[in-house]
């Protein structure tokens, strides 16, 4: 399997529950005159549109929510770091992952949950990011944004889009949640019919954004998140984030099963180091 897309892919989940600041806040999105620019070109959007994005975010919760328990038919797959330990089980045919981390020490829940807001929190683990930015506001909440990953190995780049919600579900948890739409981008190299196995609405979401030239103009492939989840919860003498995924890498067909297998359990082995990174403060 290409290294390139190895180390490209490492980054995505971890990049995925950092970026939601730069779509939840509206001065962050100020700190650069391009991001406030698209901002504000981005307030106005079409409330059917909004619905419908909230309906997908929805579903995409309650599904986040029933892969969270933990059930018989989740395989322990490594226990590789200390206090993180990675399962997978088989969903409509598609791997699913849930990675269970505990951090020994409950004050710094609100730490954590801002370090996975954070748009700078992926240079603690890789250096693969290139650049995130808002492509569309729904309200506050609830955004799409896109993520660029360099290529080490070669010219190409790879980018994603996230359908992005941030949600309080009581005064000691609160639930992340990422689903990539099938965006129309104007990308002509990528015209892959994405079909999401895990959340069935989000595929009659297509919305149509209109991609600066840094997609068109760029050898940049494609990739799709069809959900990450992350839980925080706060607990009388810890914190324990939860995640659960599955993501498409959009890899060659020719890429064995096994392989692929392998590359997604590193992405997400490699969210653990969140606990040496509050250990270690």
């Amino acid at each position: 399997m290409n290294k390139g897309y190895i180390k490209i892919t490492l980054a995505l989940l971890s990049v995925v529950g950092c970026i939601q600041n730069i779509a939840f806040a509206s001065e962050t999105a100020a700190t650069t005159n391009s991001l406030n620019k698209e901002y504000k070109q981005q307030l106005y959007i079409d409330p059917k549109e909004a619905k419908q994005a909230a309906n997908v975010m929805a579903e995409a919760l309650s599904v986040a929510k029933k892969l969270a328990i933990h059930t018989n038919d989740y395989k322990l797959y490594s226990k590789k770091y200390e206090g993180a330990s990675l399962y997978f089980k088989r969903v409509n045919n598609t791997d699913i992952a849930k990675l269970e981390v505990t951090i020994p020490d409950p004050n710094y829940y609100d730490s954590i949950i801002s370090m996975l807001m954070d748009p700078r929190a992926p240079k603690n683990f890789y250096n693969a990011h290139v650049e995130g930015a808002i492509s569309r506001i729904y309200d506050p909440n609830l955004v799409i944004i896109k993520q660029y990953y360099r290529n080490n190995s070669g010219p190409c780049q790879r980018y994603c889009h996230l359908l992005a919600k941030k949600t309080e579900l009581s005064k000691d948890e609160t639930a992340i949640v990422f689903v990539s739409p099938d965006v129309n981008d104007h990308d002509s190299k990528n015209n892959k019919n994405y079909v999401n196995p895990i959340i069935r609405r989000v595929n009659s979401f297509k919305p149509d954004i209109n991609s600066r030239g840094s997609i068109r103009n760029r050898n940049a492939l494609k990739m799709y998140v069809n959900l990450a989840a992350f839980f925080i919860k706060k607990e009388a003498d810890c914190v324990k984030v939860t995640f659960v995924g599955s993501i498409d890498l959009n890899l060659s067909p020719k890429a064995k099963e096994h392989a692929v297998k392998k590359v997604t359990s590193s992405i997400i082995l490699d969210i653990a180091k969140i606990r040496d990174i509050f250990k270690n403060e």
